[in-house]
């Protein structure tokens, strides 16, 4: 398993102690009905503030889909289709992932076999300059 995969796996994780700590002050919320529509309403417009700032992010410098994947998982907190959203994105991310990492990894095996010469194996456009 790569990094990536450890990572996300551990952020999965529903022993940590924040996911603990906010389904306590859910469950408490859930007992007083102000209180939970004020909690809703605060994930809500807290996710949303994420997304918009990622989407933002996207076009300008910062760190855009780290951004709307935290909006999205903020989302997931208290909507089911955030966090569908949210494990599909997390798959493409991770085939996506697995797709880059044997692609550099060919071009590794590519260069190893040029030698010295430089000469690499394939088709043109995949040569060094030289070749």
């Amino acid at each position: 398993m790569s990094s990536l995969e450890d990572e996300i796996a551990q952020g999965e994780d529903s022993e940590g102690r924040v996911r603990r700590t906010l389904g306590r002050v859910r469950t408490w919320a859930r007992g007083h009905p102000l209180l939970f529509v004020a909690y809703k309403t605060f994930v809500t417009v807290l996710g949303g503030v994420f997304v918009l700032a990622g989407l933002v992010m996207l076009v300008t410098p910062g760190p855009g889909w780290l951004a709307v994947f935290l909006g999205l998982g903020i989302w997931s907190t208290e909507y089911h289709w955030a966090h569908r959203l949210n494990m599909w994105a997390k798959g493409q991310v991770m085939r996506w992932w697995r797709w880059w990492l044997a692609r550099t990894a060919e071009g590794r095996h590519r260069r190893a076999l040029a030698g010295p010469g430089g000469l690499v194996p394939g088709p043109r456009h995949l040569r060094s300059p030289g070749a």
